[in-house]
């Protein structure tokens, strides 16, 4: 289970596949895509949160946690990556000539994913700062 948490972050891979086909495949605007944007994102909160242990650890001081955040960083950042390398394989190699429906999904993939890891830092550093205050 320890090393699962390690990776936690790559397991939100396969839901952006997921939001890749039904972005493709179906209306943007449609009821059910939405539901599985919102899903992804707290998907995304969830997993996160889990792999930091955010709210079960008990770290004293700020650049531990900064150092334990890392990992999760750069799993993001390879989801990112993975993310717009698939805009390159089915935008056929040209991203300008590929459809706003790729733009959409991966730019709001890569946002939720920024956007998840700031929360993540910010709650995971304000956290640390309160258990270092009880401390004392």
């Amino acid at each position: 289970m320890k090393n699962l948490r390690k990776y936690a972050i790559l397991l939100i891979f396969p839901l952006h596949l997921i939001l890749f086909w039904l972005f493709v495949n179906g209306t943007p605007m449609d009821y059910f895509y939405l539901c599985a944007v919102v899903f992804v994102l707290l998907a995304d909160f969830a997993l996160s949160a889990w792999q930091t242990e955010l709210f079960t650890s008990h770290r004293s001081r700020i650049s531990q946690f900064a150092r334990e955040f890392l990992p999760n960083l750069l799993q993001k950042l390879i989801v990112i990556a993975a993310d717009w390398a698939l805009l390159l394989i089915l935008g056929r190699g040209d991203i300008f000539r590929s459809g706003l429906a790729f733009w959409g999904a991966v730019l709001f993939a890569s946002i939720a994913a920024l956007l998840s890891g700031l929360v993540t830092f910010v709650t995971g550093a304000a956290r640390t700062m309160l258990y270092h205050d009880e401390k004392r």
